[in-house]
């Protein structure tokens, strides 16, 4: 986890820079939504298994209820996660930031079907969710804790498993939604799935344009400069626009009854206008040249085949994950004399390799989940124009991760299942770490009781950038991070109600800052300094949710709550954009017939900031959001829908500085055949 990780250049800088980069209650799922929750999930230990008799903190979010909120279902919905702050700088399409337990960004590792897809090329390797749609979604699966032992580096406060649909046999099932509504919003999504015995599919797409609205200043009610800290900011344009879109899809043919393949694929989009406060000429703040373009993509090719009569599982996976930005922006790049000037910087990362697991069946005596994976990464950057003067310095650079693990997941007691894994993660001319995790649960059937609790650690290897980069050490040791948790799961008045509670704490040492210290060269200090392992930081908290029937067959109802006190430290300060104090309760109204009505209100406490223009340190107040959705079954193939979004025009922020969206309703029809 990174506290404080820029160049001294960063606060003209800081739209670039932030390109690159649920904590729910365990094992609570949304109950009122009209899909049925999966039963078996998958991100917990690897493998499938019922989410009630895990040990880990895990929160699945159905897809019906990602769909309700459209392309910006993903962040949306994991709004509702208690423990989970989604920090969006601007409107629908702006750089987007999700933390678990108001870790940094690059320390929740972000999947899709299992596969990586964080940026390699960006400064703390995170995932900006501001690039992805909500394309085929079937439902999202959060698991909180160090989690390195099971996934490697990056997974050091928890994982963000986003799983596709996947296609059953029989006749194709067609979806075409089409929704339109505030700031010129207009968005599309359209979907296939079937098969037969031999094969299955699944196809989705997404796609989104919106005029939105300046991202700086918007609805901010404070006098406003631009970069000299002196010169009023001009006058707001009338919108930054964004386009974005997304396309998924899984296939799966069976070869015999024993083997299968599966391939898969996800790519997401995204074009916005941004703007640059920082600008030091005041027609450079909302320039339409600050402009960005995005893309993500990954894929996967998997054998799986059984031997010794199914105790054996084995999968054979090939993947390949490719991210490209493209970011033009005024008075973006600087020369040797410290000149700024208009350029276009492009980052590119890939990241592709092969991996081994096997599920081993030992009966009576449990399962062993164990894999070997060999990662490749590269990263680099360009800049256009570039002066040639030594003051801009790409990166061409890759590295090779070879890891090997082991889980072993057997009931050792009567009532109490437990697993024990390990990790090694070993960088060729880099740093090896190795990592472990033990969870247990105690199940007490007659009261529908369930304790749990979890301990591990978690590492976090440097990113190419900030080993190669002009401002790296090669030699950067791995952050790391150690934490346990424990907590119930309660059942109420049979299955009518259910309540879950979670405390935990999490320590995390040898953190990646950037500054003027010994170890920099003297090229380094002329800049302003490197990157360099010091900094700790601590999160404990407490995670509530709880979900009734408080009318049978009329209304349902949902809570979460999260305190996060995480603490810098070396200035005994909670960390930036941590809000203490977060919740949110939803409601569902379904008492008259093809009806369904869902207010939900979200509630988020004060947190601190920075402003990038003083360098002091702000207050972000808190502040409540109610939103309202509503849709109506016209027959079996049609049903209309509206969203209404901060209906009490609540004007608050989750940066500094910049707004957020005004009253909002959105309006659409969804035809499934």
């Amino acid at each position: 986890m990174t506290i404080i990780a820029r160049p001294l250049r960063a606060p003209r800088l800081f739209l670039v820079a932030a390109f690159f980069g649920a904590t729910a209650l365990p094992n609570f799922a949304w109950a009122d939504d009209a899909a049925p929750l999966p039963e078996v999930v998958v991100t917990a230990d690897r493998i499938p298994e019922p989410i009630a008799d895990t040990g880990s903190s895990i929160t699945v979010i159905p897809g019906s209820r990602i769909a309700q909120y459209g392309t910006q279902g993903i962040t949306e919905t994991l709004r509702e996660v208690a423990g989970v702050e989604v920090t969006p700088n601007g409107g629908p399409g702006s750089v987007t930031t999700v933390r678990i337990r108001s870790a940094d960004p690059g320390a929740v590792l972000v999947l899709i079907d299992g596969m990586r897809v964080g940026n390699v090329s960006a400064t703390d390797g995170s995932l900006d969710f501001g690039n992805l749609t909500a394309a085929n979604i079937d439902h999202i699966e959060v698991l909180r804790g160090p989690q390195t032992a099971l996934y490697g580096s990056d997974a050091m406060a928890g994982v963000i498993n986003i799983i596709t649909r996947k296609g059953t046999p029989g006749e194709p099932v067609r979806s075409v939604s089409i929704e339109g509504g505030s700031y010129g919003t207009i968005s599309g999504r359209a979907s296939i799935s079937g098969g037969d015995d031999r094969w299955t599919y699944s196809l989705g797409v997404n796609t989104m344009y919106t005029n939105g609205f300046p991202q700086y200043g918007y609805r901010i009610n404070r006098p406003l400069t631009i970069g000299d800290g002196v010169t009023p900011l001009p006058p707001l344009p009338w919108g930054d626009p964004n386009t974005k879109g997304g396309a998924s899809g899984t296939f799966s043919y069976k070869l015999s009854e024993s083997s299968s393949v599966d391939f898969g694929f996800s790519v997401n989009g995204n074009g916005t206008r941004f703007d640059n406060p920082y600008a030091f000429v005041a027609s450079d703040v909302f320039s339409p040249e600050n402009h960005s373009v995005a893309w993500i993509g990954s894929e996967y090719l998997r054998y799986n085949f059984a031997a010794f009569d199914g105790a054996l599982k084995n999968h054979l996976t090939l993947f390949e994950n490719t991210t490209l930005n493209q970011v033009s922006q005024t008075e973006g790049c600087y020369n040797a004399l410290d000149t700024s000037f208009t350029c276009t910087t492009t980052y590119h990362g890939v990241r592709w390799g092969g991996e081994y697991q096997g599920e081993l069946s030992l009966s009576r005596y449990g399962t062993l989940v164990f894999g070997l994976r060999n990662e490749q990464e590269e990263a680099s950057n360009s800049q256009n124009p570039n002066p040639n003067d030594a003051s801009f310095v790409p990166v061409d650079a890759g590295q090779t991760t070879n890891s090997a693990y082991a889980e072993y997941r057997a009931t050792i007691l009567p009532r109490l299942e437990a697993t024990f894994g390990g990790r090694v993660d070993a960088i060729e001319d880099g740093s090896t770490f190795v990592t472990g995790r033990v969870t247990l649960a105690y199940h007490i059937d007659e009261t529908g009781t369930k304790l749990r609790a979890t301990f591990g650690n978690g590492a976090k290897a440097p990113t190419l950038y900030q080993r190669f980069s002009q401002y790296g050490d090669p030699n950067l040791k791995p952050e790391e991070s150690v934490g346990g948790e424990i907590g119930f799961d309660q059942k109420i008045l049979g299955d009518k109600a259910t309540l879950s509670t979670t405390l935990f704490d999490t320590k995390f040492t040898n953190l990646i800052q950037f500054g003027s210290v010994s170890s920099c060269t003297l090229a380094q200090a002329a800049l302003g300094g490197c990157y360099y392992n010091v900094g700790k930081a601590e999160t404990t908290g407490v995670e509530v949710s709880g979900d009734a029937t408080l009318v049978p067959g009329v209304l349902t109802g949902r809570v979460s709550y999260a305190y996060v006190q995480a603490v810098n430290q070396e200035t005994d300060m909670q960390l930036f954009r941590a809000p203490l104090n977060s919740g949110a309760i939803d409601l569902a109204f379904t008492g008259i017939d093809k009806l369904e009505i869902k207010p939900r209100l979200l509630l988020v406490g004060p947190a601190l900031d920075t402003d990038y223009l003083t360098g002091s340190t702000v207050t972000l107040h808190g502040y409540a959001r109610l939103d309202l959705l509503a849709n109506y079954k016209l027959n079996d193939q049609y049903t209309a829908y509206i969203r209404g979004e901060n209906l009490t025009n609540t004007r608050y922020e989750t940066v500094y500085n910049y707004g957020t969206p005004g009253i909002s309703v959105y309006a659409g029809l969804t035809h499934t055949w």
